[in-house]
């Protein structure tokens, strides 16, 4: 069983959590920065296909 009132474990536990909080933010953004970099490509890949069509 956990014992509640270990200093030691408490701050590891505090550590590992703002640790795991801290990486799913950073990954978060990267995936969503990736995701607007994708679709500002199909767009600009889009309107160049229209732009050939219509020459």
């Amino acid at each position: 069983m956990v014992d509640w009132t270990d200093t030691e474990f408490l701050a590891v536990l505090i550590f590992d959590i703002t640790a795991i909080i801290i990486a799913v933010w950073w990954i978060s953004g990267r995936f969503t920065s990736k995701m607007h970099e994708v679709e500002e490509r199909m767009s600009r890949k889009d309107s160049e296909t229209v732009a050939e069509s219509e020459e």
